[in-house]
C-alpha cells in the first residue's frame, strides 16, 4: 500500500473535524462512551460518522463514491509503550439496533484495513443505552468474533454499568470481572 493512501487517511483523521481535540468522551443521544486517561497513554477520539459530524470526510476516503455504505460513529486510537490500538465504536440508544451496530463496526473495519496497513490491534465496541437479553448479546458477539480476536470485542450496556472506566479497561486489555462462585 503506498504511503500516500495511509497519509491521506491520517490527514483526514488528524487535520479535519473528525478529531475531537482534547476529548476522551463522546455522547450521541442516550448512548455515550468515555475513558479516563492514565499516565503515559495517548488516546484520540475521532467522530467519523458524517451523518452526525458532516465535516468529517472519512466515509468518502474509505468508500469513494459508493452509496449506502455504513460507517460506525467513532474511531478511538489508543497507544501506550509499543502498543497501538484502533477501536471501532458504535453508539446506540436502542438495543434493538444491535444487529445494525454490528454491521456498521464490521463494515468500517474491513474498509479501513484495506486502506490502512500499518501495524495496530483492531478492537470493536458497541455501547447501548439500554439492556438486552444474553442471547442477543451472544449472537452479535459471535458475528464480531468472526472478524476480531476474542479479547478485542465488547458490548457495553450503560444501564448496567458497574465499572466507571469499562471502555478504558477494554482499550488497555484488562479483562472484565465476571461473577464467579464464592469459595466456602
Amino acid at each position: 500500500m503506498p504511503y500516500s493512501e495511509n497519509s491521506s487517511l491520517l490527514e483526514t483523521l488528524l487535520l479535519t473535524p473528525c478529531l475531537l481535540t482534547g476529548e476522551t468522551r463522546c455522547d450521541e443521544s442516550k448512548a455515550s462512551v468515555w475513558v479516563k486517561p492514565q499516565a503515559a497513554e495517548t488516546i484520540l477520539f475521532f467522530h467519523i460518522d458524517d451523518q452526525s459530524n458532516p465535516d468529517c470526510h472519512l466515509r468518502q476516503k474509505l468508500y469513494g463514491n459508493q452509496k449506502g455504505e455504513s460507517i460506525c460513529d467513532l474511531l478511538v486510537f489508543y497507544a501506550k509503550g509499543d502498543e497501538r490500538v484502533f477501536c471501532f465504536v458504535e453508539l446506540k440508544d436502542n438495543i434493538k439496533d444491535l444487529g445494525k451496530a454490528t454491521k456498521q463496526v464490521i463494515n468500517t473495519y474491513k474498509h479501513f484495513k484495506r486502506h490502512f496497513r500499518l501495524k495496530y490491534i483492531p478492537k470493536a465496541c458497541i455501547v447501548t443505552a439500554g439492556g438486552s437479553s444474553l442471547q442477543e448479546h451472544q449472537k452479535y458477539q459471535r458475528d464480531l468474533l468472526k472478524v476480531f480476536q476474542p479479547d478485542n470485542v465488547t458490548i457495553i450496556q450503560r444501564k448496567n454499568l458497574k465499572n466507571q472506566d469499562e471502555f478504558g479497561d477494554f482499550l488497555r486489555g484488562i479483562p472484565k470481572k465476571t461473577k464467579g462462585k464464592r469459595k466456602r
